[in-house]
């Protein structure tokens, strides 16, 4: 069963008008963000497979090598970060997401979520679950049609309200919210990120 041509350009149309609107609530949010929407986009790939070079994370989150280095510098100094050597290339370095740098992933997913809630106006719970799978049926549809994986691990499990001051650190979700069951592995890259 294929999608006819209208079809299709109408799903362009919307992604591409989700996406800008996207932009658009993300840049009204970030003068109340301690990170920048980059950052959160690197812990999260972090927090989905942990232990990668800076190579496997370009790859990614479509940020070039030099803004991916200086963007993991800042997360290294706000201790969010760490890098250690890569016992398979003395040359290169794994990076990997501290307890802090969960714990700030965390917090900003949380609030991300609370100001989507509050942008969702009258959008009933199944009409927002039904949306929500959707897009979780394209990005399927997109990453099969590029000969990729989805993403094996999870993005941390947050919560709101008065539950949402429990150790996030010790008490994350592990399990994949899109691909229940599913398992992976640490991607590796070759890049030198000294």
């Amino acid at each position: 069963m294929s999608v006819s041509h209208g079809t299709a350009q109408d799903l362009v149309r919307n992604l591409l008008e989700l996406q800008s609107a996207t932009r658009r609530v993300l840049k009204a949010s970030a003068a109340h963000r301690e990170l920048s929407v980059v950052q959160t986009t690197i812990l999260t790939l972090l927090s989905c497979t942990p232990g990668r070079r800076a190579k496997d994370i370009v790859a990614e989150s479509a940020l070039g090598a030099s803004g991916m280095s200086r963007h993991l510098a800042v997360l290294e100094q706000l201790g969010h970060v760490a890098r250690t050597p890569d016992p398979a290339d003395g040359r290169a370095q794994i990076v990997h997401l501290t307890a802090s740098g969960r714990t700030a992933l965390e917090s900003h997913l949380r609030a991300d979520a609370e100001s989507l809630a509050s942008r969702l106006g009258d959008l009933s719970e199944e009409d927002a679950a039904r949306t929500s799978d959707g897009l979780s049926r394209l990005t399927e549809l997109f990453l099969a049609s590029l000969g990729t994986a989805p993403r094996t691990a999870t993005i941390p499990a947050v919560s709101t309200g008065p539950a949402a001051s429990h150790d996030p650190v010790a008490s994350h979700d592990t399990t994949d919210p899109l691909h229940p069951g599913a398992s992976g592995t640490a991607g590796r890259g070759e890049e030198n990120t000294q």
